[in-house]
C-alpha cells in the first residue's frame, strides 16, 4: 500500500519492524497529549500488539518523518465480547502537531479498505467515551457503538466498543 494523504504532505505505506520504536514513541506522545499527562503502562500495554498485527500502516512526512500510524491486530485478539471474526483496530496515533488535518481519517480509511480486501466482514475498536474527537472521527467513517460502555482496564475510564461492516469497502 502506498498512497498520499493529508493534501499530499504525508505518504501512507505499510509499516515494517524498523518502524516499531518510532510508532511506540508516537503512541506514548499522543496518549500524553490526549490525557494531559503521562500514564504508566501505556507503552508496555501497546508493545505486544505490534507482534500480533493483521495490518499496520504508517504516515510519513518527507521532512518531518513519522506523523501517524494505525495498527489492527488479528481477529479474536480483542475483548471476549468482541465479534471473534473481527480484527481489532487497536492503535491509532497522529502526532499532536498534525492533529485536526484529516490524517487520522486517511489512516482509518486506508486500513479498513485493506481489511476488506483481505476478506474481513467486520472490524472492531474500543474508544474512551470522553475522547470526543475520536468518537466523531469513527462515527463519521461509519463505525457504530455496540453494547454498553465498560471500564478501560488500564485507564479506569468509560470505554465504548464500536464495529464497522467492511463489505461495502471491498473494492475488488
Amino acid at each position: 500500500m502506498c498512497q498520499e494523504a493529508n493534501e499530499g504532505s504525508s505518504l501512507i505505506r505499510d509499516a515494517t519492524q524498523s518502524d516499531e520504536a518510532a510508532c511506540l514513541a508516537l503512541w506514548v506522545k499522543a496518549c500524553e497529549a490526549r490525557d494531559g499527562r503521562s500514564i504508566v503502562g501505556v507503552a508496555e500495554r501497546a508493545r505486544p500488539k505490534f507482534n500480533n498485527a493483521e495490518s499496520w500502516i504508517v504516515a510519513d512526512d518527507p521532512e518531518l518523518g513519522l506523523m501517524g500510524f494505525l495498527l489492527a491486530t488479528k481477529a479474536g485478539s480483542g475483548l471476549g465480547t468482541d465479534p471473534p471474526e473481527a480484527p481489532v483496530v487497536g492503535l491509532l496515533a497522529v502526532d499532536p502537531s498534525a492533529q485536526g488535518r484529516g490524517l487520522g481519517g486517511s489512516l482509518l480509511s486506508a486500513i479498513t479498505g485493506e481489511l476488506a480486501q483481505r476478506g474481513y466482514e467486520l472490524a472492531v475498536l474500543h474508544v474512551l467515551t470522553e475522547n470526543h474527537r475520536a468518537v466523531r472521527l469513527y462515527e463519521s467513517k461509519g463505525w457504530r457503538p455496540q453494547g454498553e460502555p465498560f471500564q478501560h482496564s488500564l485507564l479506569k475510564r468509560p470505554t465504548q466498543t464500536y464495529v464497522l461492516g467492511l463489505q461495502s469497502r471491498n473494492v475488488r
